[in-house]
Parts: C-alpha cells; sequence; structure tokens
C-alpha cells in the first residue's frame, strides 16, 4: 500500500511536542526525536553529494575493480533507503513495531563496511589527516561524515 501525503505540516507539533508512530507524543527536545532528526540530517546531507554523481558513466564490471561515480551513486542510494528505515524504527517504540517493519541489521552494516573496504584499496596510505574539500563530491561527503558522527552519539 502506498503511503500519500498530502501535506508537509500537521500543526499538531505546535506546542512543542511532536507524535511517534502509533501515536505517543514526546517533547521535541526528546533524545529520540534529536537522534531521528539527525539521521534526516545525514540523509538530506548524502542526497547533496549524490548530486555529483549522477549522469556518471554505469557501474564498473568485476573486470574493472575501481568503484565509479554510478557506482558509489547506487551505494548511496541504497544507505539512504536504509537511513530512512533507521529512522522508521527510531520514531516507533518498542511495542509499536510491526513484524514487517524494515530493519537495519548487522549485514547492512557489513555490506557497507565491505564496499568502503573496496573504495580504500587503491588509496595510499594516509600520513595525516585530511581537510575536508578537494572538490565539491568530496566536501559533501565529508559533511555526510561529520553528521554521521554526530547520528551515532
Amino acid at each position: 500500500m502506498a503511503i500519500r501525503i498530502n501535506r508537509v505540516y500537521t500543526r499538531t507539533g505546535d506546542r512543542g511536542d511532536t507524535g511517534l508512530v502509533g501515536g505517543r507524543r514526546v517533547g521535541k527536545d526528546d533524545p529520540r526525536i534529536e537522534c531521528y532528526g539527525t539521521v534526516d540530517e545525514l540523509n538530506a546531507t548524502i542526497g547533496l553529494a549524490r548530486l555529483h554523481c549522477q549522469g556518471a558513466a554505469p557501474p564498473a564490471t568485476d573486470a574493472d575493480r575501481t568503484p565509479s561515480l554510478a557506482a558509489l551513486d547506487q551505494i548511496l542510494s541504497r544507505v539512504q533507503n536504509e537511513l530512512f528505515n533507521l529512522g522508521s524504527l527510531l520514531a516507533t517504540r518498542a511495542e509499536e513495531l510491526r513484524p514487517t517493519q524494515p530493519v537495519v541489521s548487522e549485514r547492512h552494516v557489513e555490506a557497507l563496511e565491505h564496499e568502503i573496504d573496496l573504495y580504500n584499496e587503491d588509496l595510499p596510505e594516509l600520513r595525516s589527516f585530511v581537510l575536508p574539500g578537494g572538490g565539491a563530491l568530496g566536501a559533501h561527503l565529508h559533511l555526510c561524515r561529520t553528521v554521521c558522527r554526530r547520528a551515532e552519539r
């Protein structure tokens, strides 16, 4: 069943509280709201980074192990969907979770770590920290990294 959103505001949070999945009201300063807000912000920053990958050549084949921008875009797209699922989990109290609700599991983490390792294989050894920048994509990915660190906390 598709979700239909007719408007992006509800006016139910005007008094400083907001609703979780299932209807329970909590303060907008609740740590759960802070957390899924930061996950949402991370998703938005990944969307900015993806703008620099779009229109690139199709993903690399097994013969060419160097990941392409199109392959990176596919990874980032998948991560955005996983972050959306994580936000849903964070907006749902444990007793309200449904068996069909998408989850983020260890296999998702392992897949991402494997992909990071592939990108790191051909990089020279780092001898110092890297300052953010180097190009628009790199700068946006650094922004993603910092927002992700906040979401982890």
